[in-house]
């Protein structure tokens, strides 16, 4: 079985990553034999409230695949930090999925010792940086200079996350790569990034497979604007987001896609008048989440499934029908058929757990009395992590309705009565009496049905647990796409 690494560079590439974890959460599936995904978060950003939150979901998620293991379609793949490969053997490597760039947490002229040069080289310098640029505070970023971003970024192959990451490669991985290309830290660390993994380098372990191996990459133009800020001060202008763009993908051209260096490349952008409250980062920058992150997630899936046919592959995402809010019927035939089922099978069983809670613990039936006991919902599996990330991925599929360009299948606000009528277009089939079955009492009554057959009584209670719901949400999901 393979390993796919994923490089998430800057902001941007922590919301992909969640993207990336909501689905395979809710049960989509890497193919041609890649099993595990190991996301690598390169931002000098560190308290960056996107990194942040996207460490704590994947922590979650993998605090339960634990629980539950593979055979499962919720949260049935493999994530792991680099310490995980290798049983957490090596010093001074943290397990999570933050990748430390050395010399980003001081001032741009501290990193480069520019009061230790002599007069002659600090003329050199001053003609490729402005003071600004020295005067930089990077504990928040690059905050939109790649200029500086290149410089500091190119030390990250020194790293103990970057020799470890080497260590663990094997024949048969891959590699993808995120950023964006109108900021700082993702326009600069992604082709520093990709130059050193396609450069053979004897001293470095594995770089021989790693110069070889299969790379995808998705790039995102601009698909946001950040507002002015209270004090009128910024760093960060929207109105340079173009244009920047523009110049690094003419230093693309001959720097990547001349040179082949690619086996996959996406590219996302949007120009949607959305607009993000002012952050240079820390716990300020926190991003609602976008529909092209959940696209660029989708980006990755697309890149392991035709991973086998690949030859420098350029690939836009489109959708079928336009529309200020995205529902399944105006998506691609291929993206529809990959995310309805899944995305809206965890939809209906976070819906459940919220609104029908009740009425499921006061049933009588064998799923909450004999299979799945009342002290199941106060065990540190259910309260600490499953119940924390289904709230994640709730606010998740909030944040994307709320958007400029929303994403938006399905209804809010169902209460246990109808908390099946919830895909927007897509009605419960009425019953003999041309009533709509809609009620989670139908839910109940088929959990209720299932445990008493008891065929997943040697199952460890999470895992019998989301086995059982996926079976019966399936059914009910199932027939209403249908």
């Amino acid at each position: 079985m393979a390993k796919l690494y994923v490089f998430g560079i800057g902001g941007t590439g922590s919301r992909v990553i969640k993207a990336l974890a909501m689905l395979l959460a809710s049960g989509v599936k890497l193919s041609n034999g890649f099993d595990t995904v190991v996301p690598i978060i390169i931002d000098p950003d560190t308290a960056n409230g996107d990194l942040n939150k996207t460490g704590d979901i994947l922590t979650k998620y993998q605090n339960i695949f634990k629980e539950v293991g593979t055979n499962n379609n919720f949260f049935g793949t493999r994530i792991s930090t680099l310490p995980q490969l290798t049983d957490g053997n090596v010093s001074n490597l943290s397990d999570n999925f933050k990748f430390n760039v050395d010399g980003s947490g001081q001032k741009f002229g501290e990193s480069i010792d520019y009061n230790g040069l002599d007069n002659e080289n600090k003329a050199f310098i001053d003609l490729l940086f402005s003071k600004e640029n020295i005067e930089a505070d990077m504990t928040v970023g690059f905050k939109g200079n790649p200029n500086i971003g290149s410089i500091v970024l190119n030390k990250i192959v020194d790293s103990v996350e970057y020799k470890e990451f080497t260590n663990s490669f094997n024949e048969g991985d891959a590699i993808f790569i995120i950023s964006s290309i109108f900021g700082g830290t993702g326009a600069s660390g992604f082709p520093l990034l990709l130059k050193n993994l396609r450069q053979e380098d004897p001293s470095v372990i594995n770089s021989n497979i790693i110069s070889k191996s299969r790379i995808g990459a998705i790039t995102y133009l601009p698909y946001f604007k950040v507002s002015e800020p209270d004090d009128g001060q910024k760093t960060i202008d929207s109105s340079t987001f173009f244009s920047k763009a523009k110049a690094a993908l003419s230093y693309y051209q001959h720097a990547i896609f001349d040179n082949m260096s690619l086996d996959a490349f996406y590219h996302l952008g949007d120009h949607s008048n959305n607009n993000m409250d002012y952050a240079e980062g820390k716990g300020q920058q926190k991003n609602d989440a976008h529909f092209l992150e959940m696209a660029g997630a989708l980006a990755i899936v697309d890149y392991v499934d035709s991973i086998s046919n690949l030859n420098h592959t350029i690939k836009e995402f489109g959708i079928e029908e336009d529309g200020k809010k995205l529902v399944y019927e105006n998506l691609g035939v291929d993206t529809k058929k990959k995310i309805s089922l899944p995305l809206s099978k965890l939809s209906l069983l976070q819906r459940f757990l919220e609104k029908s809670m009740n009425q499921l613990l006061n049933s009588r039936g064998d799923f909450s009395n004999e299979a799945i006991t009342k002290e199941f919902y106060t065990s540190d599996f259910y309260k600490d992590n499953f119940s924390k990330f289904m709230n994640y991925f709730n606010d998740w599929l909030n944040e994307m309705s709320n958007n400029d360009i929303a994403f938006a299948p399905f209804h809010s606000n169902q209460d246990h009565a109808k908390i099946m009528d919830y895909i927007i277009g897509k009605e419960p089939k009425k019953n003999f009496f041309g009533k709509s079955n809609s009620k989670g009492d139908i839910i109940i009554k088929q959990l209720n049905n299932l445990a008493h057959k008891e065929i997943y009584k040697n199952e460890d209670t999470p895992s019998m647990f989301l086995k059982m719901f996926d079976e019966v949400i399936e059914e009910q999901v199932s027939n209403l796409l249908n």
